[in-house]
């Protein structure tokens, strides 16, 4: 049933001139990282991106190929559903914050089951990154679904997977508007927005790899440690020792395990897998004998990464 509730999201339509300079304006990619839901990003690197300190993501290879690839992707999705779709040219703006935008890939027309209009969400993947999700769709997708949602007023939308390494396409997920999460995004953009853009308040750090955005080069200064310093210091200490501590049990249960096995290659109980063990093959380059074979040749494919090593006394 098509809603008649107006949302808290107002919605116009705007060229995408111009739109491109992404510093301007919070983008659905950037929902879940913004929220510190997102695996692949975090607050931090938002910022940085929009205040133009570190380079943009957008022009990666993988978003070359989805943009290219989600014409097939749109095709094949009319195909096995019978939605009709249209490619939207313009992006949707909150009336009263600007700078919350959605440019959605495309247009569901009129799917009567589902309720009118709807938004069909192209994503592609890797079979080794939704096997690391136990099967489940990154929840960052989900926070930008719902943020295109809220600013396009429609009340569901359609996630279209496909495996780039597999070459599989999933089953089109329906996904229905849910306003309280819609509400709670915003605030929390809006908050965000004026936090730190407008103010200009950094967010902190909470990775390793933002503490080395912001770090990059070692200046040979030596610094006193605070007496927070040292209260942190040795947690880290005791919780490195516990690890080391579990690897050592890790590994010993392990090799229990595999004497048990023997030759065997699968551990069961009841008809459920609980472990296997099985022959797998790699290929890898023998550096040793390429440098002796090739030296010229090794040394021209050689490359410096320059880094900071991190190491606890």
């Amino acid at each position: 049933m098509k809603t008649t509730n107006k949302s808290v999201y107002g919605s116009k339509s705007a060229s995408t001139t111009g739109v491109e300079e992404s510093e301007n304006y919070i983008k659905g990619s950037d929902v879940a990282a913004i929220l510190g839901e997102s695996s692949c990003c975090t607050p931090l690197q938002v910022y940085l991106r929009k205040k133009g300190r570190v380079e943009a993501s957008d022009s990666a290879p993988v978003n070359k190929f989805e943009t290219v690839f989600g014409i097939e992707m749109a095709d094949y999705f009319t195909r096995i559903t019978g939605l009709k779709i249209w490619r939207v040219n313009q992006c949707f703006t909150h009336c009263e914050y600007p700078f919350l935008r959605a440019q959605i890939d495309r247009r569901i027309l009129d799917g009567e089951s589902e309720g009118g209009n709807g938004i069909l969400e192209l994503k592609t993947t890797t079979s080794h990154r939704l096997t690391s999700l136990n099967g489940e769709y990154p929840i960052e997708w989900l926070y930008q679904i719902q943020h295109y949602l809220g600013l396009t007023h429609y009340t569901y939308a359609y996630l279209f997977i496909y495996e780039r390494d597999t070459c599989k396409y999933y089953e089109p997920i329906l996904i229905q508007r849910d306003e309280k999460w819609i509400t709670d995004i915003r605030q929390e953009l809006v908050r965000w927005w004026q936090r730190h853009i407008v103010a200009e308040k950094q967010p902190v750090p909470v990775n390793s790899e933002d503490a080395l955005l912001l770090y990059p080069d070692a200046s040979g200064r030596v610094v006193e440690a605070s007496a927070q310093d040292r209260a942190f210091y040795e947690e880290l200490v005791s919780i490195r020792q516990k690890i080391s501590s579990l690897e050592l049990e890790k590994e010993l249960l392990e090799v229990f395990i595999k004497n048990s096995m023997g030759e065997g290659e699968r551990l069961v109980a009841r008809g459920r897998d609980l472990v296997t063990w099985k022959n797998k093959a790699t290929r890898s380059i023998d550096r040793k004998k390429l440098y002796k074979r090739f030296p010229e040749l090794y040394r021209k494919f050689q490359k410096t990464i320059k880094t900071r090593q991190f190491v606890v006394k």
